[in-house]
């Protein structure tokens, strides 16, 4: 008979035992976040995983400015405006050159050409007073020329002032009013203008130095003038603006050899010397 040779000694661990025991003694090994088996099937999300996002609110179109169209019309409107004005500046500017190429406008030369005195009397007032009253009479003479071929000036009603002596010594003769006229192209036209003034109180010093001056004929003469000139093409006025005029301002002896140029202002600062 054979024996039984199948008795374990429980001191001796088997294989099983060993591979237990060493798993016990080994650390769990942590998966990674967002590992995944190849082998493994995939998971269907549930409606419980699946976050539900925040709905926005929605405002209504009637809430929100219109503030395209706003700037879109402003725009349109501004670009119309700039491009209307560009329009009307070219327009001007080329109805000028046109009219200066054809015609050739020249400004009016105008002139004093004499200023004559028929009476110049002082009569002495009060002893103590220091004055004396003057009574005077004179004529001046101022030529208007037009120097255009195709063009009219045409002056309204001028008033004229008279003055005799320079810097603290200038005493007035009064002043006058002449009527206005036209100017043909080409033409001269002589202006008379007289002056009268009577009684009119003059300190001393002023009449001894007018009395000098007038008989050796270095008295000074200004004459001034405010009126105003067009320019005409045929009957048609074209403009019209406000001028003043300044002859004189010389001697007497000087007018009895020469005539004066007048200088033309207009617009109060712009001056045109004839």
């Amino acid at each position: 008979m054979e024996k039984n040779n199948d008795h374990r000694n429980p001191t001796n661990p088997t294989g099983d035992e060993e591979m237990a025991a060493e798993k016990l003694l080994k650390p769990v090994l942590q998966k990674p976040p967002g590992y995944r088996e190849l082998h493994a099937t995939p998971e269907t999300p549930n409606a419980s995983n699946i976050r539900r996002r925040p709905q926005k609110h929605m405002i209504p179109a009637s809430f929100y400015p219109e503030k395209k169209k706003h700037w879109s019309r402003c725009r349109v409107f501004f670009c119309c405006v700039c491009i209307t004005v560009a329009i009307v500046i070219l327009l001007l500017i080329l109805t000028v050159s046109v009219f200066f190429l054809w015609y050739s406008p020249r400004l009016p030369v105008v002139r004093l050409t004499s200023f004559r005195v028929s009476s110049f009397i002082f009569t002495g007032g009060k002893s103590r007073d220091g004055l004396s009253q003057m009574t005077a009479e004179a004529t001046a003479k101022l030529e208007f020329r037009n120097p255009n071929g195709k063009l009219r000036y045409y002056y309204g009603d001028t008033d004229v002032a008279v003055a005799v002596g320079d810097g603290d010594f200038e005493t007035s003769l009064g002043s006058t009013k002449v009527k206005g006229f036209v100017e043909k192209p080409g033409n001269r036209t002589v202006v008379i203008v007289p002056i009268k003034v009577k009684k009119q109180q003059v300190d001393d010093p002023t009449v001894k130095r007018l009395r000098a001056e007038m008989k050796s004929k270095k008295l000074v003469v200004k004459v001034t003038g405010k009126t105003k000139l067009g320019l005409a093409v045929g009957r048609r006025k074209i403009v019209k603006v406000g001028v003043s005029l300044i002859c004189g301002g010389v001697k007497l002896q000087t007018l009895d050899s020469q005539m004066t140029k007048c200088t033309i202002t207009m617009l109060k600062w712009i001056k045109l010397h004839s």
